[in-house]
């Protein structure tokens, strides 16, 4: 099994970085949760904390991500996988400053918008990024039509779902097109989580998966939001969906927290071993 490596590459982060990130995470959890359970501000001002919020821990992930890349040369190997992956985060970030520009502009979302090509795109960049990893590891034994057929295999569980959600009384306010897109970003999650997991324990210690463990998150977010989203609310009392909502959102925002401290975690044993001047086994 051919197996990834580092390049051995200077690479200078404080050594308090991660207790730092950790310090920031645990601060923006604290001022995140009550402000979303209990919305002590005005409705505008309490929303912008909102986003302002998760667009941070986007841009932590994103930057994490392309600080990664960068410890490449182009045409090293790695440098393919990791570079797509952060396109993908940033491809999310986006979508966070779209939200929070639509959020602005108007009072209800249409079912399609920028803001879903963004989302769709980070997909298409991770499952992309995973499809080299596994090259990276197996060799030319992965062929290239395999990623199309995942793709495709996707496409089929999502309108599967659909149906399934549909003819069991979910969405039926919503057109089925809309429906379809708000399903297929949990099963996104859990496929390309679920793969990434795999790939990682691969590596004994699963240093390299760690910043793929973020999509699990993602995936209890968005399930949760879409359940409710399509109607599910009404079959619980408000207390409950209220403190299951909130599940739904510390789910999303520690989800870019998760794949930032997996991209750091990696960082540092990247320094780590560049300066005892040893690859990574």
């Amino acid at each position: 099994m051919e197996q990834p490596y580092f390049s051995p590459k200077a690479l200078k982060l404080p050594r308090s970085i991660r207790k730092i990130t950790l310090a920031v995470f645990a601060v923006m959890l604290v001022v995140f949760i009550p402000i979303y359970h209990w919305e002590p501000l005005p409705e505008r001002v309490n929303d912008n904390v909102i986003y302002f919020l998760d667009l941070f821990a986007a841009l932590t992930a994103a930057g994490f991500a392309t600080l990664l890349a960068r410890q490449f040369a182009p045409g090293e190997p790695p440098r393919r996988v990791w570079l797509t992956f952060a396109v993908g985060w940033w491809a999310w970030v986006l979508a966070e400053i779209l939200w929070i520009i639509y959020s602005f502009l108007l009072s209800e979302f249409p079912d399609f918008t920028l803001i879903d090509v963004c989302w769709l795109s980070g997909y298409f960049s991770f499952g992309l990024s995973l499809y080299y990893q596994s090259r990276l590891i197996f060799g030319k034994k992965r062929k290239s039509y395999l990623y199309f057929i995942i793709i495709a295999f996707l496409l089929l569980i999502s309108a599967g779902l659909t149906i399934l959600a549909r003819q069991a009384g979910l969405g039926k306010d919503i057109s089925w097109i809309a429906a379809f897109l708000a399903i297929i970003y949990p099963v996104s999650d859990l496929m390309q989580g679920a793969y990434a997991l795999r790939l990682s324990f691969l590596f004994g210690r699963g240093q390299l998966g760690r910043p793929w463990w973020g999509l699990i998150a993602f995936t209890i977010a968005d399930s949760i939001n879409i359940y409710f989203w399509m109607g599910g609310y009404k079959w619980m009392p408000e207390q409950v969906s209220n403190y299951i909502f909130l599940l739904s959102d510390v789910c999303y925002i520690c989800g870019y927290m998760i794949a930032a401290l997996g991209f750091l975690s990696i960082l540092l044993l990247f320094q780590e071993k560049s300066a005892e001047e040893a690859p990574l086994s």
